[in-house]
């Protein structure tokens, strides 16, 4: 198979063939150029310079071979990755929308919310996100203990959380919103670089979907979690305590493919990395996703109120309406890794939204319900949008090469979403209720280019990699093999490595 080391030639070195910093006859006849590197990359370290070198390659490749091993080594990795990932995103995911929730129970009132009041403590999450985003990325990257650092973070933002309990006036609601989104700012980019350092790119999007499913307690769960995480959580394969050496090279191998890889760099992640045109694009669909999820994820028990719901009614269609994300979200995520396709499938997941605003634009245009029913169906079907954006996270992880650039693009990615929300907050005004007519138009608007630009990302995706493929044309099979084991694991980045192929 690909990638497998022969130990009986290389018995001394089995992995030296992988070490990127010595040079190949491909770099030596200028075809392509590998770095030197400063510091072995974290992979390349444990295998080159384990005692047993020779005896864990044979039962690392023995495992890739034997499809039984290989199916428990598998399920081994999800049973100590996914469920931790999934307790957490969902954890953010409920946090989030609690503000919603609490809207329609009496919340405004009993904290003496006016005006534009409810929008902008909305928006005081994302501003909190949006200012920690940049340091927490380079903290992350600096420290060793990747899971203790995130396990960390949400034990505090489970005390904020519970700490809204004690809030009275809109200044304490302000200051622990704010909290929030500072200690909630590392989730999403910390769980796509664990996703992509354990699975291969065409297992991403299923494991990435199941974030959304797991509606768990709040508040103390959130720290119960938290420390779980701290204890549990692996910081990278050569460091997963609960696995053989020769799973964590099984492990290492099997996503060798992927020509991804991550270590830790002593340098600014910021000054590395390459801003392709690409990172813009897919800034510009992270914040197109994201303002319709600032509108929608406030105010979206509020507007099933200004249909002609009770609260209490309101509380109870937001099961449903849920179901519908959850339902869509696992679809699309079995879609994108069966299809190998993310583009089609986002497009499949957005135009709902769409519909679905548009039919709130059409069936209550001034606040004043023409058809309860259908503008129940409505509210259902602007739940499927979410899934675009849990697929653009994935997207985003396969199409970056690069541990720094990987960090960096991931930090300006959640600044877009940040963003996004920000200005999501801000399109229900006040004075526009119960109509609301500027925060459904800016849903239909802003999903509809959204469509626009995944189509120009998955066009520019095909050019790149057909710029590869030219790159490589004047090179022999034992060439480009030797050359491609060397760059698996060269923590380069995508547009420096002609083997990474982008994903639709």
């Amino acid at each position: 198979m690909s990638g497998s080391i022969d130990v009986e030639k290389g018995a001394e070195k089995p992995f030296s063939g992988l070490d990127a910093r010595k040079p190949s006859n491909a770099t030596e006849k200028g075809a392509v150029t590998v770095l030197s590197l400063k510091d072995a990359d974290e992979a390349v370290e444990f295998l080159s310079n384990h005692p047993r070198a020779a005896e864990i390659s044979a039962e690392g490749n023995a495992i890739l071979e034997d499809p039984v091993q290989l199916k428990k080594l598998i399920r081994k990795i999800d049973f100590t990755i996914a469920p931790l990932l999934a307790a957490v995103y969902f954890l953010q995911f409920l946090d989030k929308t609690t503000l919603s929730y609490t809207a329609v129970m009496g919340m405004r009132t009993d904290t003496h919310l006016k005006g534009q009041d409810y929008s902008n403590i909305s928006m005081l999450f994302y501003i909190g996100f949006l200012a920690a985003e940049f340091p927490t990325q380079y903290l992350a990257q600096h420290i060793s203990r990747l899971g203790l650092y995130l396990g960390t973070n949400i034990i505090l933002w489970g005390i904020v959380l519970c700490c809204h309990a004690a809030c009275t006036s809109f200044a304490g609601l302000a200051i622990c919103r704010t909290l929030l989104g500072v200690f909630e700012s590392c989730v999403a980019p910390i769980l796509v670089l664990v996703i992509a350092m354990w699975y291969k790119k065409e297992e991403q999007g299923r494991r990435v979907s199941c974030w959304r499913i797991f509606f768990v307690a709040i508040g103390a769960a959130t720290m119960c979690i938290g420390a779980l995480v701290c204890i549990f959580l692996p910081d990278s394969p050569v460091k997963a305590r609960r696995f053989t050496d020769a799973e964590k090279v099984a492990a290492l191998l099997r996503t060798k493919n992927n020509q991804r890889y991550f270590f830790q760099t002593p340098e600014c992640p910021f000054a590395l990395a390459n801003l392709h045109i690409r990172v813009w694009l897919v800034c510009i669909c992270t914040l197109l996703s994201s303002i319709p999820n600032g509108g929608l994820s406030n105010f979206n028990n509020i507007l099933l109120t200004t249909f002609g719901y009770s609260s209490r009614e309101a509380l109870i269609l937001a099961a449903p309406s849920g179901a519908v994300g959850v339902v869509c979200v696992l679809l699309v995520g079995y879609l994108s890794d069966k299809w190998h396709d993310r583009s089609s499938v986002m497009l499949i997941c957005t135009l709902p939204t769409i519909l679905g605003a548009g039919l709130m634009i059409g069936l209550d245009p001034n606040g004043v319900p023409k058809n309860k029913p259908g503008l129940l169906a409505a509210s259902f079907l602007t739940g499927t949008f979410g899934a675009a954006f849990m697929l653009m996270l994935a997207w985003n992880a396969s199409n970056i090469g690069g541990h720094t650039k990987k960090v960096t693009v991931n930090a300006i990615t959640l600044v877009s979403f940040a963003l996004g929300n920000i200005l999501g907050t801000q399109t229900f005004q006040d004075y526009q209720a119960p109509g609301y007519i500027s925060g459904k138009i800016s849903i239909v608007a802003t999903l509809g280019a959204l469509c626009f630009m995944i189509l120009v990302l998955r066009w520019f995706n095909d050019r790149l990699n057909k710029q590869n493929e030219i790159q490589l044309a004047g090179m022999t099979e034992e060439e480009k093999e030797e050359l491609r084991d060397k760059m698996a694991f060269a923590d380069e980045t995508d547009r420096k490595n002609p083997f990474f192929r982008y994903t639709h």
